[in-house]
């Protein structure tokens, strides 16, 4: 058979018709990371600051460059599950802190969102960390408590502030 590269034959058990240009696209954005991807980096890169483990640090004990690390910590390549478990075993974390709560993504059509917006912070983080540490039952629900009031508060001033506003002038219908 002619012009039949077995390298890149991707189009089934030996058909003998070589990977189009619109074929490898799809196989090469079925592969690059998505915002979920993305997500799981940027917290496997706040749970190493907060165990105050340096990129090199945790790189070496999960047998990876750091390179490596730096591009999974930034959403560069993809992380495969395993390595996630080796990660969050030398962090000494569940599983779960990657994944909580990240939005479900539409196989191959969110490749182009550059940054989703998710509700974790690095300071959510730190103060949901701190807040488990808290013993008492009653002292974690009088801060909860407090956290809400606070909130409540500022979203009262703030729709308060936007009454304020000038609002635009409209023309009376004739």
């Amino acid at each position: 058979m002619l012009g039949r590269d077995p390298a890149n034959d991707h189009c089934g058990a030996g058909i003998g018709y070589p990977e189009t240009l619109f074929e490898k696209k799809v196989r090469q954005l079925s592969k690059a990371p998505n915002a979920a991807d993305k997500e799981v980096g940027r917290r496997i890169r706040l749970q190493r600051r907060e165990k105050k483990l340096t990129q090199p640090q945790l790189a070496h004990y999960v047998g990876i460059t750091s390179q490596q690390l730096q591009k999974y910590e930034s959403g560069i390549n993809r992380i495969a599950v395993g390595k996630l478990v080796e990660i969050a075993t030398v962090l000494k974390v569940e599983m779960t802190v990657f994944f909580d709560r990240i939005p479900t993504v539409t196989p191959s059509n969110d490749n182009d969102i550059e940054s989703a917006k998710f509700d974790l912070t690095h300071d959510a983080l730190l103060m949901s960390t701190a807040f488990m540490r808290i013993s008492k039952p009653a002292l974690r629900k009088r801060l909860l408590e407090l956290v809400q009031t606070v909130a409540a508060k500022e979203a009262e001033i703030g729709l308060q502030m936007d009454e304020l506003r000038p609002q635009p002038v409209q023309q009376p219908a004739e």
